[in-house]
């Protein structure tokens, strides 16, 4: 064989092997699950348009409705996180029998999820199953992104096209319109939104902001944040324009609203405010409790204090604040901030000066295998706008009252 034949034949293998292994890491690997076992939940919730004659709010709202009227039964919530539905059949398989389990158990109205929905590569056909999943239960489900959901641009679904697929669902709240400030600047991330819950006289009794803080900070933006040029991967911070609508948006809410708007947010990533808040010891085990945590004296002297639950690890918020969304919660009377994203840990703050609670939502996947940090939590609302909002088990056990208002 001449060598010109021989480097053919090496070419000609190089490009089998090539299209091989581009064959391999693009295969869509769907997760399996009967669907047709999954029995709808009874719900009377609903949602009402801005125009609606028993919605009174001027915003567009969720209530129970039942025979022309708004009933006087309390709303019930599941909330979950870091559901990480991947490629890996056998802990995907268990995950979602988690999932599925603690719906049927507690019959909720409504879904709320922290986001790490998704992970691992090529997940397009994922992120419809899960669509079709939450959809065969027959409620309303609200979901926000995590850090997870298109964090690898060439091998995942991009966290807009995530959107645009779940929010075109009639059960999913999410939407996949840009929002856009007062002064018409962009509000960055995606799938920001407002879910809101209405009493029995027509007026929102609760509200969850439902911002995107999931993404990476673009490499251009480490200089203006002060930021080492040769890390890798930076978690962004919500921006100053999603604070902007944020503060927008509620003051609107509430004028129509009859002049109160009892809110809370949901985010993906914890707030800088809860980190700065805690000193570390040097050195941690993964998964195994920080019994030598402690409060700065800062914090101690500015109201925080621990309500339940504990660190596993560090917290990993964003390394830089940009829109100060924890200033912006507190002077409009935030009552709670929830989020996932540190699996291990399910610590609960609370701060009496600022009258705000800092909460982790308790771990749906199955793969960390530390029970005391997984689970979920419920919140139900009443028609007179009580809430109460506890932590349960994976068997469903009370673990912890955390708070009511």
């Amino acid at each position: 064989m001449t060598k010109g034949k021989i480097a053919a034949v090496i070419i000609l293998g190089a490009l089998l092997i090539a299209v091989a292994v581009v064959a391999v890491v693009m295969r869509q690997v769907p997760f399996k699950y009967d669907f047709d076992s999954i029995a709808p939940i009874e719900s009377d919730l609903t949602l009402l348009s801005a125009e609606d004659p028993l919605n009174h709010s001027g915003s567009p709202a969720l209530a129970k409705v039942r025979e022309g009227k708004i009933t006087e039964e309390e709303v019930k919530i599941l909330f979950l996180t870091d559901v990480h539905l991947c490629e890996r059949q056998d802990s995907t398989a268990e995950t979602i029998d988690r999932l599925v389990s603690y719906v049927e158990r507690e019959q909720p109205d409504l879904i709320i999820l922290g986001g790490d929905t998704l992970n691992g590569l090529n997940d397009k056909v994922r992120v419809y199953q899960f669509r079709n999943l939450m959809d065969k239960f027959g409620i309303y489900w609200a979901p926000v992104l995590g850090n997870h959901e298109g964090d690898r641009p060439l091998f995942m679904t991009n966290r807009d096209k995530v959107v645009e697929i779940w929010s075109a669902s009639p059960y999913c709240l999410m939407e996949s319109d840009v929002k856009h400030t007062a002064d018409g600047r962009i509000v960055d991330g995606y799938g920001n939104y407002v879910l809101s819950i209405l009493g029995a006289d027509g007026f929102i009794k609760n509200a969850f902001f439902m911002l995107d803080n999931g993404g990476k900070l673009e490499k251009s933006d480490y200089a203006k944040w002060g930021i080492d040029k040769d890390r890798k991967k930076v978690d962004v911070a919500i921006s100053a324009a999603q604070v902007d609508w944020y503060k927008e948006t509620y003051a609107a809410m509430k004028e129509k609203n009859g002049g109160a708007l009892t809110h809370m947010c949901v985010i993906h990533k914890p707030l800088q405010e809860m980190g700065a808040a805690i000193r570390l010891p040097e050195e941690l085990t993964y998964g195994e409790v920080i019994e030598d945590w402690d409060f700065t004296a800062g914090a101690k002297a500015a109201g925080w204090t621990r309500v339940d639950g504990d660190l596993r690890d560090k917290i990993h918020c964003p390394p830089y604040t940009d829109g100060k969304l924890y200033d912006a919660l507190v002077a409009n009377g935030a009552k709670a901030v929830f989020f996932g994203h540190d699996h291990v840990s399910d610590l609960t703050l609370y701060n009496a000066t600022d009258d705000i609670y800092l909460t982790y939502i308790r771990l749906t996947t199955v793969t960390e295998e530390i029970p005391d940090a997984e689970g979920y939590n419920v919140m139900t609302v009443s028609a007179n706008g009580a809430y109460r909002y506890n932590a349960y088990k994976t068997d469903g056990s009370l673990d912890a009252e955390l708070f009511a208002g």
